[in-house]
């Protein structure tokens, strides 16, 4: 596909909006608003919590504990940082209020929804056990909750380079601020149930848009262009470059963007966004002009398993500075995560390689 088209629609987008999202300070550099806001969020959080709790919370910002992290239950894998439910309300307060200044509307309310799911998820489940009872299963169960999530700060935010990440059963963030810019990556999200069956909130969907997203896609491709995309008629167990399974993907797969019309290659950005806008709008920004400078011709979309929006698939958007893989397990379960492949936890800024641990059960 030609480049100029390609770079005049992604012009065009950033362009509306910049003009919509106008800070409040204006000798603020636009790129510089999520970084500052973050660190005064994380000061706020940090100032609330006891000389225990800082010792289970601060740590150094060359830890490698930072690249440590799983999607797991806490009965198979101990989160590092300070649970959730060790907070007390006004502690919680602030730690909404920096996750808050770290996302946009969308990703918090992906991210604080999956939260909440969990709890949703131990009353089903729970439920089930009284019918069927199981009692290693119920120790499982047990771990389901909003509480079960731990919150570590790496580095002093006031020096300029430090991160933070928020971790547990369905839900892992990984944000790093150096220099003014702000890196995302690695983030996982998941749901279980992905649409609430039953009860007071049947219907509800924490991550509404991830499936269809690449369904849209998919079916806009024409029949050459399917074939390139689909790899294989089986859906694999879970997304590739899970917890501690950075740089797995050694090759590009499937389609290569620069056969898309621009229609298609339209759709492909609304389903990039879904992904890169979680954060806030500074940080979201500038990585798609990333992918920009490396150009939209040079990622790769690839499919596993049917198209088919309330079945079992696989896909992923594959390019030098973007990874996107998001993997329906069942029908009513699915898994995500966003990487840089140059900048996961701002590496390349911060010029150190963490060492990312698969974790052990």
């Amino acid at each position: 596909m030609n480049q100029i088209r390609i770079t005049t629609v992604f012009l065009s987008c950033a362009a509306t909006l910049s003009m919509s999202a106008v800070s409040a300070d204006e000798s603020l550099p636009m790129h510089a608003r999520s970084a500052t806001q973050m660190t005064a969020a994380a000061n706020a959080f940090v100032a609330t919590l006891s000389e225990d709790q800082l010792g289970e919370t601060v740590f150094a910002l060359d830890a490698d504990a930072r690249a440590t992290w799983s999607n797991l239950p806490i009965v198979m894998v101990q989160p590092d940082g300070l649970l959730v439910a060790a907070l007390n309300d006004d502690q919680r307060h602030t730690l909404h209020d920096l996750l808050r200044a770290s996302m946009s509307s969308q990703g918090y309310g992906k991210f604080s929804g999956i939260m909440r799911l969990d709890d949703l998820l131990h009353e089903i489940e729970l439920a089930d056990l009284e019918k069927n009872p199981n009692p290693r299963r119920r120790r499982l169960v047990e771990t389901r909750s909003s509480g079960n999530y731990a919150v570590a700060i790496y580095g002093n935010p006031d020096s300029g380079d430090w991160g933070w990440k928020l971790a547990g059963h369905h839900a892992a963030v990984n944000f790093t601020v150096a220099g003014g810019q702000v890196g995302f990556t690695p983030t996982f999200l998941g749901s279980n149930p992905s649409v609430v069956e039953e009860g007071r909130y049947a219907g509800y969907m924490a991550l509404s848009h991830e499936g269809v997203r690449g369904v849209d896609f998919m079916d806009s491709l024409n029949t050459a262009q399917q074939k390139a995309a689909l790899l294989d008629a089986d859906v694999p167990a879970d997304i590739f470059e899970g917890p501690g399974r950075r740089a797995s993907l050694s090759k590009y797969e499937g389609l290569r963007t620069d056969e898309l019309s621009v229609s298609q290659m339209q759709l492909l950005r609304i389903l990039i966004e879904e992904y890169v806008r979680n954060v806030d709008f500074d940080a979201a920004n500038a990585q798609l002009a990333l992918i920009d400078e490396t150009g939209w011709d040079e990622l790769w979309f690839s499919w596993r398993g049917p198209v088919d929006v309330n079945g079992k698939f696989y896909y992923r958007v594959h390019g030098p500075r973007l990874l996107i893989e998001y993997n329906r397990q069942n029908p009513n379960h699915d898994h995500m995560i966003v990487r840089d492949p140059l900048n996961d936890y701002g590496e390349d800024w911060l010029e150190r390689h963490y060492t990312e641990h698969h974790p052990t059960l």
